[in-house]
């Protein structure tokens, strides 16, 4: 029970600094400083793969140059995603219009922006995949549980608080 215990305490471990670093992220987001996104296709290869997780953050627009990758929101969801930039010009004093690809030779889409843009600032490989697919609640609810599973192994197999005293 004691070994049970300690891989329980481990495995506690690791999912409070998951949710450390979520935590972290998500307060940056929520205060609009740095947006987590998924790359959902190869089409950036080979800066970034489909699954990575890509931390994006505030960039002046000014400092875009032909083939940078920035983050766009899809004009139907919102949601945003990764293209490279074809051309970036200023349109006036607080807008540019940038034109990006999603992928290379492929057709062009112009967007108009202010005076900065979402450039991605860290990629963490592999990793998006796992949070996109621990997100749905068919695989959430049921790691939920597993949490809660090993939090009763913690407790449940405490060692005695005094010496255990038989009597003969």
């Amino acid at each position: 029970m004691r070994a049970l215990r300690g891989i329980a305490i481990i495995l506690l471990v690791c999912v409070g600094l998951v949710t450390a670093a979520g935590a972290v992220l998500w307060s940056g987001s929520l205060a609009g400083l740095a947006r987590a996104e998924v790359v959902s296709t190869g089409a950036m290869a080979p800066s970034f793969e489909a699954g990575d997780l890509v931390v994006v953050t505030a960039r002046p627009a000014a400092e875009l140059t032909a083939g940078d990758v920035v983050s766009v929101r899809s004009p139907g969801t919102g949601a945003g995603h990764l293209e490279r930039v074809v051309s970036a010009s200023p349109a006036s004093s607080e807008t540019w219009t940038i034109i990006t690809a999603a992928r290379s030779g492929g057709s062009t889409t112009e967007h108009t922006i202010g005076t900065e843009v979402w450039a991605p600032s860290l990629r963490v490989p592999v990793v998006g995949g796992v949070v996109s697919t621990m997100l749905q609640p068919s695989y959430a609810i049921p790691a939920l549980a597993v949490v809660l599973l090993l939090g009763a192994v913690v407790l449940v197999g405490r060692a005695p608080t005094g010496p255990v005293r038989t009597t003969a």
